[in-house]
């Protein structure tokens, strides 16, 4: 039993961090005063004594804030770990506003006043919690602790320049009867507003009108609804345009990253197991899962699993977790991964991402299992009282492709068949002799010319690798009148190599091909820049060592050209991009991500036939192979 909170045995560290070593492009008006104001709150209507509060500021030279000791990475980590621990206390506040971003494992790194580019020294709030409820403490001392983050989470990654590192301090065993709450000015990914001409963190200002006028004991025992609160008038914020942020909490974060609810800080329903903690859903009951272990059976991750993990956050009016990827490797895995989340709208996240799948699948040759995957989802609902779990909306269909096959005959002649593909084959033309490439480029200019307003929006060449330096993307057509236009500027233009994929290199690429449709396009691991220093004879090998990468960025000298698209086709990568030889020979070759406007942010591999149009227009001369094995047809499956 945790006692009654008497405010002499509360403690608090306050960090407000306006001022960074890093330059004044990390200049945040606004926290050092939102600490004191909110210092000022603990020491005067909460009643804690002055004494007990540590406030840590770094503000900005104009900023009239009172200087404190600042909040540099020693003096933070000295109050923190080593003479806190040693108060008398049952109540531990953190308060924090500054930056914050996200690690690889969502937890938030809050970089002190002494950060620089090169040397982001930090606090990571996560590995603080976890030691506040380690063994590290003295026994019976610091039962609660709340934590509040009035921070951006954006994910590090985005902030390529920063070298955060490792110096997380070294948790004793656990004591799970030490609660803690923890309350973010946002979701993962999102940034915290901050008003610069009031120089107030806007989630601040709004949680400090809530807090007004209550004891320590009244917001401690409050602070579900105070939260609850928060997130409401955000809500109302949202609505009007005035904010783009959502608080979240999370009551008592345990060692595995999975939320623990006790039953001081949230409501559970023993009989059901429904957590109604932030108005959240129920989860999955024993029945529910005993029938989703015999329906998730396959080895694999089935398409479109990404798109299904994400649909099932923004159907629940969730933010989507920051880094584009699944969390696991195996459905079963990824279902709890949704389970232990915060569901909103009275449905359990794993029932829309099952709904998803079932969806995707519908219609092809797992239709039997879609169908009982729709009547798992159907019977949970049911059994659990949870909403109706509405169906997704459809794929974005895919336009009409134009597919050029070229089978060389000798004397720089081939053998030609054109095939159109949007949802089926259909045979278009076939040449009854070996063709010149002249004539291949004026029958492919007749038949664009033919379908008129019922052009293709893709042409596809499927070539030997020796033709992979034909410019096909510079080739003139007939345009309106007399003139001509570049194929390349009104048309996605790719190059296909599957005939020079067969043996040994056709298994890697079919499971890179299939991973790309299971992890979206824009997982963190789906693109590899490939550099001169990488070129060797074992870069295939390495290529193909794991599913990604899918895409290979060729960042290479002329001479190294070859030797990196023979690695990629060694190594089953499906899609590759490079610089025409003349760009690289005439020194005017710039950073391939720079060309396709994507250097700034993460791109969809999904959309890079797109870019490498938009980049020719541009006068980019880049190149494209986009080896798709699901568009190969056998002869027999062309309709003619």
């Amino acid at each position: 039993m945790i006692p009654a909170l008497r405010p002499e045995k509360v403690f608090a560290l306050i960090v407000g961090i306006e001022s960074y070593q890093a330059g004044r492009g990390w200049s945040l008006p606004g926290p050092a005063r939102d600490a004191l104001r909110f210092a000022e709150w603990l020491t005067d209507t909460a009643g804690v004594p002055p004494a007990h509060v540590h406030l840590l500021l770094s503000p900005l030279a104009q900023s009239h804030a009172e200087t404190s000791t600042p909040a540099t990475w020693e003096n933070i980590h000295r109050t923190l770990f080593k003479e806190l621990p040693n108060c008398d206390g049952d109540l531990l506040w953190i308060y924090w506003a500054g930056h914050g971003y996200l690690d690889p494992k969502h937890q938030l790194l809050l970089p002190t006043a002494d950060a620089t580019v090169g040397l982001t020294s930090h606090l990571n709030l996560q590995a603080a919690l976890r030691w506040w409820q380690s063994s590290n403490i003295p026994s019976g001392n610091f039962r609660r602790v709340v934590a509040i983050g009035d921070t951006c989470r954006i994910e590090d990654r985005r902030a390529r320049s920063l070298k955060f590192g490792t110096n997380d301090p070294e948790a004793g065993d656990h004591t799970p009867e030490r609660r803690q709450f923890v309350l973010y000015a946002a979701l993962p990914g999102e940034a915290a507003k901050n008003d610069a001409e009031r120089q107030a963190g806007q989630f601040t200002d709004t949680l400090l009108k809530h807090l007004a006028g209550k004891a320590v004991d009244t917001s401690i025992d409050g602070l579900v609804d105070i939260a609850r609160a928060v997130q409401a008038d955000f809500a109302i914020l949202r609505a009007q345009g005035e904010a783009w942020q959502t608080p979240q909490f999370v009551i008592s974060n345990g060692w595995d990253g999975s939320s623990l609810f006790g039953n001081h800080w949230t409501d559970t329903d023993t009989a059901t197991g429904t957590n109604f903690e932030l108005g959240g859903a129920p989860v999955l009951d024993q029945r529910a899962w005993t029938d989703l272990g015999q329906l998730l059976t396959a080895p694999s991750l089935p398409a479109y699993s990404y798109d299904a993990y994400r649909w099932a956050f923004e159907v629940s009016d969730c933010a989507v977790p920051p880094d584009d990827a699944l969390p696991a490797a195996h459905l079963l895995d990824i279902v709890r991964d949704l389970d232990s989340r915060q569901g909103r709208h009275g449905f359990p996240l794993a029932l829309p991402f099952i709904r998803h799948l079932a969806a995707r699948a519908s219609g092809n040759s797992a239709g039997s299992w879609a169908a009982e995957a729709h009547a798992w989802v159907d019977r949970t609902c049911e059994r659990l009282g949870s909403a109706p779990v509405p169906f997704p909306p459809g794929p974005e269909p895919e336009g009409p492709a134009l597919h050029i096959q070229l089978e060389p005959d000798g004397d720089n002649t081939y053998w030609t068949r054109m095939w159109l593909y949007q949802r089926e084959f259909e045979s278009v033309w076939e040449s009854s002799q070996p063709l010149e490439m002249d004539a291949v480029r004026a029958a492919l200019g007749q038949q664009l010319f033919a379908r008129g307003s019922r052009t293709p929006g893709r042409i596809e060449f499927h070539v030997p690798q020796g033709l992979l330096d034909e410019r096909f993307e510079s080739w003139q057509i007939p345009w309106r009148g007399n003139r001509m236009q570049e194929l390349g500027c009104v048309f996605e233009v790719v190059l296909c190599c599957p005939d020079d994929r067969r043996g040994l290199a056709t298994a890697p690429w079919y499971r890179k091909w299939a991973w790309l449709k299971a992890q979206g396009g824009r997982h963190p691991l789906a693109v590899r820049d490939v550099h001169d220093g990488d070129v060797s004879a074992l870069l295939g090998a390495s290529l193909q060592e794991t599913e990604p990468p899918v895409v290979v960025l060729a960042e290479v000298t002329e001479p190294m050209i070859w030797d990196t698209l023979d690695a990629v086709l060694d190594g089953g990568v499906p899609i590759a991009i490079w610089w025409r030889t003349a760009a690289v020979r005439e020194g005017t070759a710039e950073p391939i991500r720079t060309a396709l406007a994507v250097d700034a942010a993460p791109f969809d591999v999904q959309t890079l036939p797109a870019l490498l149009r938009r980049a020719r227009i541009n006068k980019q001369p880049l190149a494209l192979m986009w080896d798709d094995p699901g568009r190969i047809p056998e002869r027999q499956t062309l309709i003619s």
